[in-house]
């Protein structure tokens, strides 16, 4: 740590015990999940993504999500199984690799009690015969002898993480695991000694803390995260879960709590549990220094922390001992150099997008980052080679995929020119950002121009790319990056004066009257931002999709609170329908199961389409140039904005 980060970040860069154990700042990785263990057991992947993060300079990185404690548990072949002999290779090979670089290696330890998946061979077992919203089976109910059996696995899970080289465990004791399961009434029935009084409900709780301090002793750090308040109805109460807390601090068994708020068992609680931009930054901050206010143990706090000067913030005013910075870290793993060394805006931060990181795991895929390309694939792209021969690199569009690949390109030493129409660079992420709450996506335009103006990019705005003015270039490298252009469907009606897109509203271009209509055709966000941003605005919106259901492919997080926005600004959404006409006075619409058909009324008709990749200048390139040439991003073929980032980083590399 040098004096200037000292004295910029003091509390930040300061150390701090947890235990017996000192941690060199107070920059955290919490636990979370990444789909990239095989069969249970921790991959050369999974060890390089969070390696990333401890050398990038975090001083405690906690690994898994889960960590599964016990075979008496749903099973997930893509989280780790601390209970499988065969894991222990790949966690001595994770420790290693944490604790090389100065920082803590913690595991999260894990029982998902009652929560199963119907479409997956594993299946629940809960304290009693109840399901959740999210995971409707009914468990198996656990027996005395499984309970006893489970406690001491945790015991034994600790053991192998302590043998292994870990430095601690955290203690999933939220989100409807099985210890907060027995916690509450609403999923705990029993009448024997693990049900009815509180004492009786925390007895599981404390019986596997017992059972681990046994097997571990004082030396090895224990912790856990727990909820302030899980926002389930008929659930515990933040005063419920505070006194809860309490116990659980008057045991002594204890080196930290991690506080967060919500739970994944319910669509609603879902998507505060992991807070996207619709949510302020420090989403969980007063829950936490209520906690801290009434425990003597430390105190992670989580929730949209992005920036070391925020995170500074949250450690001056007390609510917290340490941050919890998990997807700022994913964003970039290198934040905590980057504060010590005085470069803010060096730093790629968070969007609260979710896209590519949580919700990539509720669609069953490994983690990611919208705007940082190299998480998951660290292996290989964790470090830049810089070129061979240097190369004159010329890149057509200042959006996503052009930013990207120009920003890799001179950062392997080429020469790099861009060229870009409009007068700002950002493409596509100009007008999304304008969506309602989505102003962050802003950001990654910000950070990817700082880069290219480091790096002496010269880029040239309001400039067309004519075939004459990239030849006078002299390229020996040309990527075409010239986005896509808005598509109208082949629908009777789609060109009248009242039909705009979605582009049209969210750049400004074109103002909405009346009752608005929105065609919904691609399942993702565009068209429900845009009737959120409608409805935010005052206006009646009805938006309709041939779907089962609105946004079928946006990510849990995202979906469950943009479909609550719009249902308390009273839009209606019209699912299994698709448009016939657009007339003058409104929308024929057929349901596509039954093909009866209705009207809707409408002053203004949106479409939200895919669009159209605009890759005539690449085909007109290629004929007769004596350059190489590439085609990425939405120009060739419309995606998403991780998708464009991808492909930016691939190219760059190629190149």
């Amino acid at each position: 740590m040098t004096d200037s980060s000292a004295s910029h970040f003091p509390q930040l860069f300061s150390p701090f015990r947890l235990g017996h154990t000192e941690t060199p700042n107070r920059i955290v990785s919490t636990s979370h999940g990444t789909n990239m263990a095989s069969e249970g057991i921790p991959t050369p992947q999974l060890i390089a993504y969070h390696e990333a993060k401890a050398r990038g300079g975090c001083g405690t990185v906690m690994m898994f999500g889960s960590g599964a404690a016990s075979p008496l548990t749903p099973i997930m072949n893509n989280h780790v199984n601390l209970w499988d002999d065969r894991a222990k290779n790949g966690l001595r090979d994770a420790a290693h690799a944490i604790k090389q670089h100065g920082a803590l290696a913690i595991s999260q330890v894990t029982s998902m009690g009652r929560r199963t998946n119907l479409h997956a061979d594993i299946f629940g077992r809960g304290p009693s015969a109840t399901s959740c919203e999210l995971s409707p089976a009914i468990p198996h109910v656990l027996t005395i002898g499984e309970i006893e059996q489970i406690t001491a696995d945790y015991a034994q899970a600790c053991a192998t993480l302590k043998d292994c080289g870990f430095d601690g465990a955290d203690l999933a004791f939220y989100d409807d695991q099985l210890p907060d399961q027995f916690w509450s009434p609403q999923t705990n029935h029993r009448r024997d000694r693990y049900g009815g009084a509180l004492e009786n409900r925390l007895r599981f709780s404390l019986d596997v803390l017992e059972a681990i301090r046994s097997a571990v002793g004082r030396e090895f750090i224990v912790g856990a995260r727990v909820s302030g308040d899980d926002r389930l109805p008929g659930g515990l109460s933040p005063d419920e879960l505070l006194e809860i807390i309490q116990r659980l601090d008057r045991t002594e068994q204890l080196d930290y709590f991690t506080v967060t708020g919500g739970t994944i068992s319910t669509f609603r609680s879902r998507g505060w549990n992991i807070p996207s931009a619709y949510y302020g930054l420090g989403t969980f901050v007063s829950l936490a220094g209520r906690i801290r206010s009434t425990v003597n143990t430390p105190v992670i706090v989580t929730g949209r922390i992005v920036t070391p000067d925020q995170a500074e913030q949250v450690l001056e005013s007390g609510a917290a001992d340490l941050v919890g910075m998990t997807r700022a870290l994913i964003a970039d793993p290198d934040l905590p150099t980057k504060a010590r060394n005085q470069q803010p805006e060096q730093i790629r931060v968070c969007m609260g997008s979710n896209e590519g990181c949580i919700d990539r795991l509720y669609f069953g895929l490994p983690i990611g980052c919208v705007q940082n390309p190299v998480v998951g694939r660290e292996q290989s792209w964790g470090n830049l080679t810089p070129a061979t021969k240097p190369r004159h690199i010329v890149v057509i569009g200042g959006g996503p995929a052009g930013l990207e690949t120009a920003r890799v390109a001179a950062s392997r030493q080429h020469q790099v020119t861009l060229v870009e129409r409009d007068n700002k660079l950002g493409g596509a992420i100009q007008i999304v950002a304008r969506a309602s709450g989505w102003e962050s996506y802003l950001q990654c335009v910000t950070w990817l121009k700082n880069q290219l103006q480091d790096l002496e990019v010269d880029i040239r705005l309001e400039t067309d790319a004519t075939t004459d003015l990239i030849r006078s270039l002299s390229p020996d490298a040309v990527v075409v990056a010239t986005g896509a252009e808005p598509r109208r469907p082949n629908l009777a009606g789609a060109n009248l004066p009242h039909v705009v897109t979605v582009s049209d509203i969210l750049s400004g271009s074109v103002s909405a009257s009346g009752r608005c209509v929105i065609l919904d055709e691609t399942g993702y966000t565009p068209g429900a931002k845009t009737a959120d941003t409608l409805s935010q605005l005052g206006y009646d919106v009805e938006i309709v999709t041939r779907q089962y259901a609105l946004g079928e492919d946006i990510g849990t997080t995202v979906r469950a609170v943009l479909h609550e926005r719009l249902l308390r600004t009273g839009v209606r959404i019209t699912t299994l329908h698709t448009p016939v006409e657009i007339t003058t006075s409104g929308v024929r619409l057929m349901h596509v199961l039954t093909d009866e058909e209705r009207f809707i009324e409408a002053d203004t008709v949106v479409l939200s389409s895919s669009g159209i990749g605009r890759d005539a200048l690449h085909r007109e390139l290629a004929e007769g140039n004596n350059y190489e040439l590439h085609l990425v991003g939405d120009a060739f073929a419309p995606r998403h904005l991780r998708h464009a980032m991808v492909d930016g980083a691939r190219t760059g590399r190629a190149l």
